[in-house]
């Protein structure tokens, strides 16, 4: 009987873990941004508010307080982390440069309120997506 238990604890540790390997931080969007794919220049010219607008959609970004989807795809992408981020974003808003990002307390919130928002893009875990768009990897 312990020998079951191993096999099967050994096989849900691998599925998790295979899971975990497979899943990425992308860009993800509200449906109504469908069919828009994001380059390179093109996501950091929306996450730095230089670009405000997704197609004919303006851009409402979402953000968790944390989370480590958000902060290998802001590192990776803008050279910031999500302190830094929202620096970013204070300063912004206070010259009167943009509308800042809202902020909720995790990734679920987040990507709910981006499927919720038309407009709406996250950074979030691909595994995660639900019903949202990917937008860039």
């Amino acid at each position: 009987m312990n020998t079951n238990f191993l096999r099967t604890a050994l096989v849900a540790l691998f599925v998790a873990s295979a899971a975990t390997v497979l899943a990425a931080p992308a860009m993800l969007g509200h449906q109504g941004l469908t069919g828009q794919a994001l380059d390179s220049e093109a996501v950091k010219s929306v996450l730095l508010g230089k670009k405000v607008a997704i197609g004919e959609s303006r851009v409402v970004i979402v953000l968790a307080k944390s989370g480590e989807a958000q902060e290998a795809f802001l590192k990776a992408r803008v050279g910031m982390t999500t302190s830094q981020f929202q620096n970013h974003w204070r300063r912004l808003f206070m010259t009167g440069g943009g509308t800042a990002p809202k902020i909720v307390e995790n990734e679920a919130d987040a990507i709910k309120l981006a499927g919720e928002t038309p407009g709406g893009v996250v950074i979030a875990d691909t595994a995660t997506a639900g019903a949202l768009v990917v937008l860039a990897n």
